[in-house]
């Protein structure tokens, strides 16, 4: 069983080059001929050069599962290496092209001997890492070309890493298939045949790869602009990806596709200029994306959003969606993040650090990390069947109705925004079951007026209408983000339980900057009392 194709790595096209072949292929006499720098500039991928220093003399262990399971692959994408290339650019230092060759030399030796524990999934010949080593040694290419310290057979060997790798994935991908894999793969690989024009086969792996793209444009990306699978960080994977391809191909930038990807983001951003961590997804800060104003249904793609000044709400009525590998969908439907003066109010595990994280299926993918009903004791189903019900936007407020069956019981939700000069939230929910009302905080709850409330600001008060049979407290890690530093390091949210034998909730939500607000007498008239 095998995650792509079965393997199809030819020894001596692919794996395995010989000098001659190499220089045949590209046309050149010698070394010397072949470095000499004819082709067009690559797009920049390298990292910032901050951290090269501390590769000097690093000693690297390719073979060394120790990395994680999964880890593992992305350190042969090499992009830890990357800082060396800007700072040579940088700098014309020649100690940092040097430990490039010796760092790219001891994975070129070492690569046919590592072994994965992903079964069927080769390290190195897979559509992730075939990419991603595309971009970089591409860009080293370019900026150590004309370098002494990069010794020619390290040139050769990274010059065949890009050969090799494209004319795997021209056959790799010779057929359309779901996934980020194959979009960014095919992004690059056209952005390979762009550069390197004038080898005999760039016009072959150009045909695959733009057939490919658009493909995805119609076929992977949702009518509303996102990525199939759902998840803020590898929709913009997909779409940084496909940048590079317009660089290369302008006529892609004119897809309505490309431009609705971009729309995409914008809905979902907040006033703090960050997309949520939804689904698998990191917290991501899209470069060049400002906020779209008003409320907006992304029917495609299952997400629903309210806002009103800085106040923000992603609702998930969507899919599970599958994936290669692993899927990065969660086993949570009718989920909500609130958000507010640019910073989370209602927060979910969002994704791991790394699918090795021990926590990745108790916690992040867990229902019990996301803001939703928990039926103690019931698995939820993939096949979760959610839909979107009523939809509606207006002055004085906005509307959410959605439902789903991921447990055996059918669980409905309403979710009003109340706009004005204090808004608020009131949140309506029924189920045949026993069932625990879920949301996460920043800070530990403590009883306020009759509901609950976050010991530090911002904040909100979580009111019931009726009083819950239990009240129950967890934390659990997740990404915080911090609009001052633009990071979101992992820390701790607070979870709050509100259990009811009915399964019937309505709870009035309260945003507070530094103290809890006042609760509006009138608030229970947008409860939902089916």
């Amino acid at each position: 069983m095998f995650v792509e194709k079965a393997p199809h790595v030819h020894p001596t096209r692919m794996r395995h080059i010989t000098d001659e072949a190499l220089l045949d292929a590209i046309g050149a006499r010698d070394v010397a001929a072949a470095r000499a720098w004819r082709w067009r500039r690559p797009v920049p991928a390298a990292l910032a050069a901050a951290g090269a220093d501390a590769l000097l003399g690093i000693e690297a262990d390719f073979l060394d599962k120790g990395h994680g399971r999964s880890l593992l692959y992305g350190f042969h994408y090499l992009r830890w290496m990357t800082p060396l290339i800007t700072a040579y650019a940088e700098t014309g230092d020649p100690r940092y092209a040097a430990e490039w060759d010796r760092l790219f030399s001891q994975w070129y030796a070492d690569r046919d001997r590592v072994e994965g524990d992903w079964p069927g999934l080769d390290v190195v010949w897979y559509s992730l890492g075939v990419r991603a080593r595309a971009m970089y040694v591409t860009e080293a290419l370019a900026v150590f070309a004309g370098e002494p310290a990069l010794s020619d057979a390290c040139w050769l060997r990274m010059m065949k890493t890009v050969v090799g790798g494209a004319r795997w994935s021209a056959e790799e991908h010779d057929e359309f298939r779901h996934g980020n894999w194959q979009f960014v793969n095919a992004c690059e690989l056209l952005h390979t045949a762009r550069v390197f024009a004038d080898l005999p086969e760039a016009a072959e792996w150009a045909e695959v790869a733009l057939a490919r793209i658009l493909e995805h444009l119609e076929r992977d990306v949702r009518a509303d602009g996102g990525h199939h699978e759902r998840s803020p960080s590898y929709h913009l994977m997909c779409l940084d990806n496909l940048e590079r391809a317009v660089a290369v191909e302008p006529a892609l930038g004119e897809h309505p596709r490309h431009q609705a990807m971009h729309r995409w983001l914008a809905v979902l951003a907040t006033s703090g200029g960050w997309v949520p961590h939804l689904q698998d997804s990191g917290l991501i800060w899209p470069e060049g994306v400002r906020p779209v104003e008003g409320s907006h249904n992304l029917e495609a793609s299952g997400y629903a959003t309210f806002r009103h000044d800085h106040f923000h709400t992603v609702v998930n009525y969507g899919p599970y969606v599958g994936h290669e590998l692993e899927p990065h969908s969660h086993h949570a439907a009718l989920d909500f993040v609130l958000t507010g003066w640019g910073v989370p109010l209602a927060w979910e595990g969002g994704g791991p650090p790394s699918y090795d994280d021990p926590g990745y299926y108790d916690w992040y993918q867990a229902t019990r990390a996301h803001n939703t009903l928990l039926v103690p004791g019931e698995d939820y189903t993939e096949d979760r069947r959610a839909a979107c019900d009523l939809f509606s936007v207006s002055a004085r407020a906005d509307v959410f109705a959605g439902h789903h069956h991921g447990y055996s019981a059918r669980h409905d939700r309403r979710i009003v925004f109340v706009k004005g000069d204090e808004p608020y939230w009131v949140v309506t929910d029924t189920i045949d079951a026993d069932a625990v009302w879920q949301i996460h905080g920043l800070s530990p709850w403590v009883a306020r007026d009759g509901g609950f409330a976050g010991t530090k600001g911002p904040g909100i008060l979580v009111v019931p209408l009726e009083p819950p049979d239990a009240v129950l407290h967890g934390t659990g890690p997740a990404r915080i983000p911090d609009p001052a530093t633009r990071t979101a390091e992992y820390g701790e949210i607070h979870s709050l339980g509100l259990r009811r034998a009915d399964g019937r909730f309505t709870v009035g939500i309260f945003p507070y900057r530094d103290e809890p607000p006042s609760i509006p007498q009138d608030w229970t008239v947008h409860a939902d009392r089916r």
